[in-house]
């Protein structure tokens, strides 16, 4: 039996999908608030309940697939980043900086970004439409994070980031490599604006590039098939 149709595949497939879309949702909440809506006890037992269903996940499909080294080689980053490195710095009492801490909440979002890939294959039948709106998929969810990430560390510091917006215009226009009015003045702030321009610098030639064969494929059909 193919791993890929295993009920139990099938079945954390699901919990993936939902906790991608549970862990986007609670990173959004806690970091656009204002206030400490959630509690840290909660976002600790939260991040160990959602990578503990994307560990179950790889470690049932590498069971299940034929060639072992070849899925590992194949999907290491995915095993990566569904440790649970918040948990295990909170269990041993790490020293670390609060930027350090914000990012080791936002590992999960990589595995939750597959996730929602996962949608757009359920939802497309062309392997290239499928491959453009993955594409498209991690882009926007790109930007939407490092936006929410540079308002994070920006407001307040920056006295340019006056609400979310601001956020968002700021890391719109650094993926098009277009450049804002906007500066970051922390560390991490400069560090997405790079993250963005190199973004943009490698998904937008992929555009260009499923536009042009779109064009060309629909030009060999017209001449294949000319009008009576």
């Amino acid at each position: 039996m193919e791993q890929n149709n295993h009920p139990l595949v099938k079945f954390l497939n699901i919990l993936v999908l939902l906790s991608s879309i549970a862990i986007l949702v609670v990173i959004s909440i806690e970091l656009l608030s204002s206030s400490a809506i959630l509690s840290e006890r909660f976002i600790l037992n939260f991040h160990l309940v959602v990578c503990s269903f994307f560990l179950a996940d790889f470690l049932v499909r590498w069971f299940y697939s034929h060639n072992k080294w070849h899925f590992l080689g194949r999907n290491i980053f995915l095993l990566l980043v569904a440790i649970p490195y918040l948990n295990i710095a909170y269990a041993t009492s790490a020293h670390l900086s609060h930027t350090a801490w914000v990012l080791l909440r936002l590992i999960p979002i990589a595995r939750g970004i597959y996730g929602v890939s996962m949608i757009v294959s359920w939802m497309t039948h062309s392997k290239m439409t499928n491959l453009f709106t993955t594409y498209l998929v991690i882009l926007f969810t790109t930007i939407y994070f490092c936006s929410i990430m540079f308002y994070f560390v920006e407001h307040g510091p920056n006295p340019m980031v006056k609400n979310y917006w601001d956020a968002f215009n700021w890391s719109l226009m650094n993926v098009t490599t277009v450049g804002s009015n906007i500066f970051g003045v922390t560390k991490l702030g400069q560090s997405l604006a790079v993250t963005l321009a190199a973004a943009g610098m490698i998904f937008f030639p992929i555009f260009t590039a499923y536009v042009t064969t779109l064009f060309q494929n629909k030009r060999k059909g017209i001449e294949n098939n000319p009008p009576l």
